[in-house]
């Protein structure tokens, strides 16, 4: 499917995100829309009453600790880059106060690491 398509089911598909078909597809490669789309739609199908798995814990625990964790890549040769958060090269970083699904999304998958 090509990467404008894929753009625009995940605006179809989740309205009340606020995405921007366009602005999708110019910001992130068909990987990185598939993967978006996987998570708001796990996202969507967990019961509400049931906790949210597809959150980073630091999302869950960074209310509860004052100092916050600082995360980086885990390949220094890549970088990561959305709206409000970019990782470059061996940069450190908070996560913001609400990770987007998609940047929840690179830690789960070891994209993106805690700095120890």
């Amino acid at each position: 499917m090509a990467k404008i398509d894929t753009a625009k089911e995940i605006v179809a598909e989740f309205p009340d995100k606020g995405y921007d078909a366009e602005k999708l597809k110019e910001e992130h490669t068909q990987e990185e829309l598939d993967q978006l789309q996987a998570d708001l739609r796990a996202e969507n199908s967990a019961p509400p009453e049931a906790p949210l798995d597809s959150e980073p814990e630091v999302a869950k625990t960074t209310t509860e600790e004052p100092a916050k964790k600082k995360y980086k890549l885990a390949d220094s040769k890549t970088s990561y880059q959305e709206v409000g958060f970019t990782l470059i090269g061996d940069q450190e970083k908070e996560l913001p106060e609400s990770p987007s699904p998609f940047l929840a999304g690179y830690i789960r998958s070891g994209f993106i690491v805690e700095v120890k």
